[in-house]
């Protein structure tokens, strides 16, 4: 019993010597405190810089009228609408003449406009001598100018037309028109063409035969019947275009009508003449065409309102009427086109920033739809007005029948040689 107890005794020990070794145990570690800052406002931000507010520019304008006034409010939601505080004074000088002259005597003077409206040739001189500015680092601006989009949309021909040899855009355009053929549809097809022409053989052949239905008549019909033509630069130069020439030479700084194209063009005319297919009016030929005295007159585009009011007095309300391109030998069509162009006077350059953002939202697809309907037969410049206008070409057939016709051009030379 003793030894037993002795051998508890001993296991007990040892039970205690080996509690007694052990590491005590150690609390359960903590995180250490995130140092965080203290918390600090946002920074106010600068105020925005609006560098046009305020500014106040002057619009030159040729429009009198309906069309004035249409213009005129216009330029009243421009200046109650744009985001800048910008304010436009739009006013009427006259023709185009009479702009010419204010402004050749604006440049002695320094009593000029922020932008004008003016013939591509006369923007081009007055760039040269300093008095129109070069468009392109406006039209390129990230923030105020145009997108490639924008760029592409414009009918390629207007930049051409408005830049000038060494590259500076001086002309924009607001809007176009065209010297074109004036056609009774229904007449010719009375006559036995039921297609317009598709070459200049064929347009002279209609109007010859209409010369011969006339004469055939007799009385205040002889003689008449045919293609009006006065010989002017207008009406020849579609002609020469059409033919497949141009007006200058091939370095562009001298006039050159020694061209086959310039020969055979003339020369089409004059056996129109010699066959007595072509004679002359007193006056404008609106009444001799909706008279059937004329099969075919010219005009620009932007008569249309005196043809409509010519066929009204005429009692004639059945004959369908409209336009048409000169024709070449081979079917090449062509017009003389003409642009209403906007150019922008050097001044400040928040003028002249203001008088970009203006000619932009003049010229902008929506609002240049919206003029041309308030100007009574000018044609937009970009395909996208042609679309916002498909509607306005359904009720006026004649206006629709010039749309492709002013799109294709080509122009006057902006540039013309010394004389």
């Amino acid at each position: 019993m003793k030894k037993i107890s002795f051998i508890l005794s001993a296991i007990l020990l040892l039970a205690l010597v080996i509690s007694a070794c052990k590491p005590a145990p150690t609390a359960a570690p903590t995180e250490a405190p995130v140092a965080t800052e203290a918390p600090t406002e946002a920074p106010t931000p600068e105020p925005t810089v609006n560098p046009l507010a305020g500014v106040v520019i002057q619009f030159w304008h040729v429009y009198s009228d309906a069309p004035g006034e249409g213009l005129q409010s216009l330029v009243d939601e421009f200046n109650s609408t744009n985001e800048y505080g910008i304010t436009v004074e739009a006013l009427n000088q006259g023709n185009y003449g009479d702009v010419e002259d204010k402004v050749n005597a604006g440049i002695q003077s320094g009593d000029l406009p922020d932008v004008v409206m003016g013939y591509t040739n006369s923007l081009t001189d007055w760039y040269s001598v300093g008095s129109i500015i070069d468009l392109n680092p406006y039209i390129n601006d990230p923030v105020y100018g145009l997108t490639a989009e924008q760029l592409a949309d414009l009918y390629p021909h207007l930049k051409v037309a408005g830049t000038t040899p060494d590259g500076a855009w001086v002309a924009y355009p607001l809007t176009q028109s065209a010297n074109v053929l004036v056609y009774n549809y229904t007449w010719a097809e009375e006559l036995g063409f039921a297609n317009p022409p598709a070459t200049s053989a064929e347009l002279k052949e209609i109007a010859c035969a209409a010369a011969a239905a006339n004469t055939a008549k007799g009385g205040d019909f002889a003689g008449t019947g045919g293609l009006v033509y006065y010989p002017n630069a207008t009406n020849w130069l579609h002609f020469l275009y059409a033919f497949g020439g141009k007006e200058l030479n091939e370095a562009g700084d001298a006039y050159d009508f020694s061209s086959q194209a310039a020969i055979d063009a003339s020369m089409y005319i004059l056996d129109l003449k010699k066959d007595g297919c072509v004679w002359q009016t007193e006056s404008y030929p609106n009444p001799e065409q909706a008279q059937r005295k004329a099969l075919i007159t010219m005009s620009s585009t932007a008569g249309e309102k005196y043809y409509a009011a010519a066929f009204k007095d005429a009692g004639n309300t059945t004959d369908k009427w409209g336009w048409l391109p000169a024709y070449g030998p081979d079917g090449k069509q062509a017009v003389d086109a003409f642009q209403q162009m906007l150019g922008v006077v050097p001044s400040t350059e928040p003028e002249q920033l203001a008088s970009w953002v203006f000619v932009k939202w003049l010229t902008s697809p929506e609002i240049q739809a919206r003029w041309v309907k308030l100007s009574g037969g000018y044609y937009g410049t970009q395909k996208a007005t042609e679309a916002l206008l498909a509607d306005y070409g359904t009720e006026n057939p004649v206006w629709a029948s010039g749309v492709a016709l002013a799109a294709i051009g080509p122009s006057e030379p902006q540039t013309f040689p010394p004389s």
